[in-house]
């Protein structure tokens, strides 16, 4: 009796990629190990490390929205390069949700949060207001002590003359500038917030309606957010809402 060499399973004609080991790039992106790639642009993508680099450019001057699958969250964010890490090919994960998206109009917007659960947010692209008002951005993000420091960098150079104080003003637009980020996170990490994820949005309330679609019961640090598609609760009826005929 003949034995039969035993033959190996089929290999899987789809597959997703798989973050085994996250580089710098995929630092900056909020990306974490096991995060699974599932789709590009707003469409499922399914393929190798090859099919994902013909989707980029060489010059990393094309965004592109890449959505990932972190155990029972759905994370999207924009990347010029597939250069984030060590890709792995792994099962393809069920039917993720894959939004649809145009990564022209997104934005990489950072969420901070405390373990009571509330958090603050930034988006990764610096304002102008930094140049043109540099105080004003700053109380803008409620950054009161650098703001103070700010000013106070600034008068220390008017007794010396008008063209210093400018001067001074200048080199700290410049360093707000260059350091808009590390400012911003140091100031909500010595409130008790430490970064949590980078979600990628249209706008503000865009990434305020994305987070808390993944945390509803976290609240905003700096006041109340009222979501467009927040509906107010039924008024109860009571017996004077009604009119009654008299008879």
């Amino acid at each position: 009796m003949s034995l039969r060499t035993p033959v190996p399973p089929p290999e899987p004609t789809e597959i997703h990629l798989e973050l085994q080991k996250v580089g710098v790039a995929g630092q900056s992106l909020g990306l974490r190990p096991g995060d699974k790639l599932v789709g590009l642009d707003g469409q499922p993508f399914t393929g190798g490390a090859k099919e994902l680099r013909a989707r980029f450019s060489a010059l990393e001057n094309k965004r592109v929205a890449m959505h990932f699958q972190r155990a029972d969250v759905d994370l999207t964010v924009v990347s010029v390069t597939p250069k984030l890490g060590r890709w792995m090919p792994c099962p393809v994960a069920g039917e993720p949700h894959v939004p649809p998206v145009d990564a022209s109009q997104l934005d990489n917007w950072e969420i901070l949060r405390a373990r009571d659960g509330s958090y603050d947010l930034f988006r990764h692209r610096v304002s102008p207001l930094v140049w043109i008002a540099t105080p004003l951005w700053l109380a803008q993000m409620r950054l009161w002590p650098h703001l103070a420091a700010f000013m106070g960098m600034v008068a220390v150079g008017l007794p010396v003359g008008l063209w210093m104080a400018i001067s001074l003003w200048v080199l700290a637009s410049y360093y707000t500038r260059k350091n808009y980020a590390q400012v911003i996170r140091a100031d909500r990490i010595q409130r008790g917030m430490f970064p949590f994820a980078i979600i990628a949005a249209r706008g503000e309330m865009g990434a305020h309606a994305t987070y808390l679609s993944m945390m509803p019961d976290d609240e905003f640090a700096f006041g109340k957010i009222i979501l467009m598609n927040d509906k107010p609760e039924p008024k109860p009826e009571t017996e004077d809402d009604y009119d009654y005929a008299a008879a």
